[in-house]
């Protein structure tokens, strides 16, 4: 499937239709919007006039404004910046070249940010003739403005990106002063400023946020560190020890043939340090648990598991179905730092882009996998040691240790060190990456579906199954049932993300039912019934040929209607009605976690046929060991490419492509530092404290 998305995405057609500072949003209601009001500008409703001025205009304006006995340094240089540039000074020539150029091409593609050149701002002139940088009496400062302007509704937008370059000396308040003056905007103030003087490497001392966290991971790192030396000093003695008594077969003796052909002789007394060293093996079994040579080899083992309850087509469905999120997260955070979204707008129109769009099924996925492995490992624990309250507790803990240690120390990172991990002209200062609509929604319902689900799982194993699957169903329908009332509650709530996925008056679509863990639980609750199914009849149950055959149609007729039916809402124009988009967001979800179900089943009791040998492929397994910490990691990942570019980004299809694999590349790769240094040592930690 992957490699047709790939063959069509190249194949997309070039078709064109006709803020206080905000960095790239990491939720799609505010993206989304942010977007659309882009999308709303003419080139007649950007006052591109007011920001086209002068050197000689600007100095004229700077006098003005500095006629008073005090000066401020930044006033100053700004005075003396504007004189050289008007002698044509060279080194004034490239701070003023470095602008961002009003009216550039582009405009009715969405080129809205005229970011102009950072790092010709702070970087000094390179002379290709002398070999010599340019001197200059003071370094650059960039700033990127974020400008209001009016759209023919009436409306205020903030999507208008502007750079400047202004003398180094100049603070936040001077800047936004000398913004006021030059562009004569009354809106232009210190929050709609984003400078280079603001990056965390400019700051003289660390906040106490970023000290904590050096110091945890320090302490991981050490911990990791100890454990290789001392597992590659054990491996060590143990080949030596393994060859020492078999040189000659004399336990406490050996008798070792020289080179000379002289008889040595090795006492025993001589293997006391090895000895003692050997009886300090097993109390330092556990520290070599926290080693990275350990963990490595556990990640990439691709031995296939033959052992009947086996579920190795899993580790399949994981990775693909991560891919998918990457492959949406990919297009849609490029759109925000691009000068041409209205193409990517436009390749809507083309059938393939519903893959994109599409994409958010495969949260879903995520889900039915979560409630079905829940079912099975419950289950299982159960059958082994009789339920018990300790049984009960163990459930809870288990998920919390295994889950949020990591994902906090993500967190930590995300906030704390990511402000160092570059620059451009958009790059966060302040919180990082972590912004107020944080990603991490999606591990938030699933915790919440694990705290509810033995509300069906304990009667299930108790021998009260019945009482189980009627649990199960009520949660289906409490998430049908939410996603209808809510979007009745709300008539004029929009349901299309693409087109106008938030009302900025009203309540949004994302925040009341997307990630809302009521409107989301239909998935989890399926994944839950299959589970029970497959407890039920075996993994060594056979369905009717007839059966399977019409199940597996119906499950493909069903999963391609869930990924192209909205295509229509894209291609025609009025879009499809309410009542229909109602539909829609009541059906599909359940629908495609049924079409995940099926193939689960299929796979569990050995019927799937090609799918199960494809998913069960072992290369998926060290993928899948990866899948948690990639899923964690993988937006740092892909901020820290965007935000690092010092121009917007131009999309083609290409170049998304080229985009898309370096993601998951380097997303996996990320990934096996964070299992070595943040998820491993704590499942060491829970298998010692539990005896797992």
């Amino acid at each position: 499937m992957y490699a047709i998305v790939v063959v069509l995405l190249l194949s997309l057609p070039d078709i064109v239709y006709p803020q206080a500072y905000q960095t790239i949003p990491l939720r799609f209601d505010v993206a989304i919007n942010q977007l659309l009001q882009r999308h709303r500008y003419t080139l007649h409703e950007i006052d591109y006039e007011a920001y086209s001025i002068t050197p000689a205009e600007m100095l004229g304006l700077n006098l003005d404004s500095s006629n008073s006995n005090e000066t401020t340094t930044c006033e100053q240089d700004f005075v003396v910046l504007v004189k050289a540039a008007l002698r044509r000074d060279l080194w004034a020539l490239k701070i003023f070249d470095s602008w961002g150029k009003p009216l550039p091409s582009g405009l009715l593609k969405g080129n809205i940010l005229w970011t102009g050149n950072y790092d010709e701002c702070l970087d000094p002139l390179y002379q290709v003739a002398n070999k010599t940088f340019v001197h200059q009496p003071f370094d650059g400062q960039y700033c990127a403005l974020s400008l209001s302007e009016t759209t023919s509704e009436g409306t205020t937008s903030s999507a208008l990106t502007l750079g400047i370059c202004v003398p180094e000396s100049c603070d936040r308040q001077s800047i936004s002063i000398l913004a006021r003056s030059l562009f004569k905007k009354d809106n232009i103030t210190e929050n709609t400023l984003l400078c280079s003087n603001d990056a965390a490497s400019k700051q003289k001392s660390l906040p106490r946020g970023v000290v904590v966290t050096c110091l945890v991971l320090s302490l991981l790192g050490l911990l990791v560190l100890i454990g290789t030396i001392v597992d590659l000093l054990t491996s060590r003695l143990k080949s030596v020890t393994h060859v020492a008594p078999h040189i000659n077969g004399y336990d406490c003796m050996s008798s070792i043939r020289s080179t000379d052909g002289k008889s040595s002789v090795v006492s025993q007394h001589a293997r006391f340090p090895i000895q003692a060293l050997l009886d300090a093996v097993p109390r330092s079994a556990f520290i070599t648990q926290f080693s990275a040579i350990r963990t490595l080899r556990r990640i990439f083992t691709m031995t296939k598991n033959d052992n009947e309850n086996s579920l190795a087509f899993i580790h399949g469905l994981r990775v693909l179905s991560l891919f998918w999120v990457i492959l949406g997260h990919s297009i849609l955070f490029n759109l925000f730092y691009t000068n041409n979204p209205v193409d990517v707008l436009a390749w809507s129109q083309n059938v393939a882009f519903q893959f994109i769009t599409s994409g958010i099924l495969s949260v879903d996925t995520f889900f039915v996998l979560s409630g079905f492995l829940t079912t099975i490992i419950f289950v299982r624990a159960a059958t082994k040691e009789k339920f018990s309250f300790r049984l009960f507790i163990l459930y809870y803990v288990h998920r919390y240790i295994r889950l949020t240690p990591t994902f906090l120390l993500i967190i930590l990172v995300s906030i704390n060190l990511t402000p160092f991990f570059g620059r451009g002209p958009i790059f966060p200062v302040v919180q990082g990456f972590e912004s107020d609509g944080c990603i991490s929604w999606y591990l938030h319902n699933d915790m919440q579906f694990h705290w509810i689900a033995p509300l069906a799982l304990i009667p299930f194993v108790i021998g009260r199954k019945p009482i189980g699957y009627v649990v199960a169903i009520l949660f289906v329908l409490v998430g049908m049932g939410s996603i209808l009332g809510t979007l009745l509650y709300y008539p004029s709530m929009s349901l299309n993300l693409l087109t106008d996925a938030t009302n900025i008056d009203g309540p949004s679509f994302f925040n009341k039912v997307y990630i809302a863990p009521w409107c989301r639980i239909s998935a989890y609750a399926i994944g839950l019934l299959t589970g029970f199914t497959v407890v039920n009849v075996g993994r060594s149950y056979h369905s009717n040929t007839y059966t399977k055959i019409f199940g597996s149609i119906l499950a493909i007729v069903v999963g391609l209607t869930c990924v192209f039916v909205m295509y229509l809402d894209y291609v025609l124009a009025p879009g499809l009605s309410r009542s229909a988009l109602i539909t829609y967001q009541i059906l599909s979800r359940p629908c495609w976690a049924l079409v995940i179900g099926w193939i689960l089943f299929l796979c569990s009791t050995n019927q799937g046929g090609i799918v199960n040998t494809i998913l069960s492929w072992p290369i998926w397994a060290p993928l899948a060991r990866l899948n948690y910490a990639a899923y964690l990691i993988h937006l740092t990942v892909l901020l820290t490419t965007i935000y690092n570019q010092t121009n917007p980004i131009y999309n083609q299809a290409y170049m998304v492509l080229n985009t898309y694999v370096s993601n998951i590349f380097f997303t996996y790769v990320t990934a096996i530092v964070v299992v070595i240094f943040f998820e491993n040592p704590f499942f060491v930690l829970e298998k010692y404290l539990f005896k797992r």
